[in-house]
């Protein structure tokens, strides 16, 4: 056979070439002695120019549904570190609506089981290692649901729980009536709520820290200087309602009932026996004024470090003062560290 040593090129097959050209630094020779090598190769592997076309065309990788958001630039990659640390650094904080709807879209997930199918997908393309279980009678208006997650990182099934409970929690009208954690596991039992609420539970479990993070904001030079000041002196401070720090410096007693009724927005009489027990336990501990205080079935213990018998004396007053306003009358007696107060009776 005769050897042609000629070659005849079209556009298109120095086009083809142009990687290899350019490796070559315009040598068409050295690049069409690559491409001879690279075709000697595919053709001992697969038998045939036609049979190597067509198998390596076939190899090229399909790019699953998070790899193609990825390379269109709807989402970024994050490394596992960073992801775990942003976990870790907002836990408390609820996700927007917004930001659900983007990850799990209502107006195409109507049932129980696509929600499952979907959040599983998503979780085993991104990489959070997490499994989901949904369980209901009805497939789509659950009186009831239980939701299980399992995993062994417990930020990865915290997040994937908030995800799943605020879509149940806002499209279905549920809210979270029990909560059951595990090393690996968390399970999540829900129930319908009233028409026209809130999911209260739902949200204080993700959102605990909502509140906090709004006012940290709105006001963070104060806030950092108020921790800074707190945690240098280890807690040794008493904060004051202004009220009552005035009624100090007029050096009258103390009995201003303001800031229980700005929290509460009712006057001191009108609010209930045991929330208002419950709003003096918060705020008198928030504020440091005692150390603790302990609602028992027919009265309050006050705990305090107090050593002035004056000073402890003033408190007692002042406590047996703001429950008389409540509609109550105690008596009292008190140590060195312990103030007693017996619920005698109420004037309601």
């Amino acid at each position: 056979m005769v050897v042609r040593k000629n070659i005849s090129l079209e556009p298109n097959h120095i086009k083809k070439l142009e990687s290899l050209i350019s490796k070559h630094k315009g040598n068409l020779s050295a690049a069409i002695r690559d491409a001879i090598d690279v075709t000697d190769a595919s053709l001992h592997r697969y038998g045939s120019v036609e049979e190597a076309i067509a198998k390596i065309a076939s190899d090229k990788k399909n790019l699953n549904g998070m790899e193609e958001s990825i390379e269109s630039g709807k989402n970024v990659l994050l490394s596992k570190p960073i992801f775990l640390w942003m976990l870790k650094s907002t836990k408390g904080i609820p996700l927007e609506n917004e930001i659900f709807e983007e990850v799990l879209d209502p107006l195409k997930i109507t049932t129980i089981s696509e929600l499952d199918t979907k959040i599983n997908k998503i979780s085993a393309e991104s990489g959070w290692n997490c499994q989901v279980s949904l369980f209901c009678m009805d497939d789509i208006n659950p009186a009831t649901a239980t939701v299980t997650i399992t995993g062994d990182n417990e930020f990865y099934r915290d997040f994937v729980a908030h995800l799943v409970i605020m879509f149940l929690a806002i499209n279905k009208g549920l809210d979270i009536e029990v909560v059951h954690k595990r090393a690996t596991s968390t399970r999540i039992d829900l129930k319908n709520r009233d028409k026209g609420t809130q999911p209260v539970a739902a949200m204080n479990y993700f959102g605990y820290l909502k509140d906090a993070m709004r006012e940290f904001k709105s006001r963070e030079e104060f806030w950092k200087n108020l921790a800074e000041i707190y945690s240098s002196v280890n807690y040794n401070m008493v904060s004051l309602y202004r009220g009552n720090y005035e009624e100090l410096l007029a050096s009258n007693s103390l009995m201003d009932a303001g800031m229980f009724e700005s929290i509460s927005k009712k006057h001191i009489a009108s609010i209930p026996h045991q929330d208002f027990l419950k709003l003096l336990k918060k705020t008198e501990e928030a504020l440091l004024i005692i150390d603790k205080i302990e609602i028992l079935k027919n009265g309050i213990n006050i705990y305090h470090n107090y050593k002035n018998e004056k000073a402890i004396q003033n408190i007692r007053d002042y406590y047996i003062s703001l429950l008389k306003a409540n509609g109550h009358k105690y008596e009292a007696k008190y140590s060195t560290s312990l103030i007693v107060l017996d619920h005698i009776c109420c004037n309601s």
